[in-house]
């Protein structure tokens, strides 16, 4: 199994903050994010001690798939048991916002969930098809140059197992420091960056800044949260 991703499960349901964590076991807030999504995959066995204290478990418990375990999740009104667990498909809601304007700057690449949504299997079934939990992500929209398809604020669904272009589509992706949504579209020797509110200029990625380009995810689903008044 992928101990970062049981880590990071013990961290949330414990209600610890990635800055928690790296403060308990003495290493830097990015180190805990890089183990918890897999970039790094190395552990001592002082490492998995100083994570098991901290977490308050075992570390045999730290290798124990989580369908053995009893789990509360914070801002969730379900106590899963292994039984109840299989039923309930559970959505990460990212701290993060991806520009869909002039790219808005991350300010650390310490990600953290804000809080998650469950959906049963028959309805995550008809939204997200076969994927997997860990595979879909939600974040934040700013900025207007996607409207009408995108309103700033909006909630988008992505499918970050897609870390490259993947057929024409709406992605997350970084440029240089800032990340952006925007359509991307290929075409012979580069790719288009379309912007589907008129004002904005379409630009392009060839060989000379492919470098500077990377995929974080494809959007699958868009969810407004605006307000209407009526009285």
């Amino acid at each position: 199994m992928n101990i970062g991703n049981r880590i990071r499960e013990l961290r949330i349901a414990k209600g610890m903050k990635i800055s928690d964590l790296a403060e308990a076991v003495g290493i830097d807030s990015a180190n805990i994010s890089r183990l918890e999504t897999g970039k790094q995959k190395s552990f001592t066995e002082q490492s998995l001690t100083k994570f098991a204290e901290a977490l308050g478990v075992s570390v045999a418990h730290l290798f124990t798939p989580s369908e053995n375990t009893i789990t509360v999740y914070k801002n969730s009104n379900v106590s899963s048991s292994t039984g109840e667990e299989k039923t309930v498909f559970r959505v990460d809601i990212l701290d993060v916002n991806a520009s869909a304007g002039g790219g808005f700057i991350q300010g650390s690449d310490v990600i953290d969930v804000i809080r998650s949504i469950e959906y049963n299997n028959e309805r995550a079934i008809a939204m997200f098809g076969g994927r997997t939990p860990d595979s879909v992500k939600v974040i934040n929209v700013r900025g207007d140059s996607m409207a009408e398809t995108i309103e700033p604020g909006d909630l988008l669904f992505v499918d970050v197992s897609v870390n490259s272009f993947d057929g024409d589509g709406i992605y997350v992706f970084g440029f240089d420091d800032k990340i952006y949504v925007k359509r991307l579209q290929m075409i012979p020797d580069q790719m288009l960056v379309i912007s589907d509110n008129p004002k904005y200029r379409e630009w392009t990625i060839d060989k000379s800044n492919e470098h500077r380009f990377y995929v974080f995810g494809k959007v699958m689903i868009s969810q407004s949260q605006s307000f209407k008044r009526h009285g």
